[in-house]
């Protein structure tokens, strides 16, 4: 799961990905200031998105589990979904392909 935060602190590949999603969308030319608020946008809803996938994932008895981890140590929250999602890597590559298809509409 990941955790809201500035935009400084989004992994550069994710961006890459969101830039993808920007010209496959076709807006055209966009003066900085408007495209980079349709980069935070985007990403924060695509957070939104793989969090809601990931949580879906989790087996509900893991929940709780998860929940004391994001209040007293979120920096493990990441090998907390490794261990407890046995094929995380799949549920996330498929929260992006759902998010493009999405988006793209």
């Amino acid at each position: 799961m990941t955790t809201k935060h500035s935009p400084e602190a989004v992994p550069n590949g994710l961006y890459d990905f969101i830039d993808r999603l920007i010209e496959e969308k076709g807006f055209g030319p966009l003066e900085t200031d408007v495209r980079e608020q349709i980069r935070r946008d985007l990403a924060s809803r695509l957070e939104d998105y793989i969090n809601a996938a990931i949580l879906q994932a989790l087996p509900p008895e893991q929940l709780e589990g998860l929940e004391k981890l994001l209040d007293k140590n979120p920096g493990k929250v990441r090998e907390f979904c490794v261990e407890h999602i046995e094929n995380l890597d799949e549920v996330m590559a498929e929260a992006f392909v759902n998010f493009r298809s999405v988006y793209l509409g």
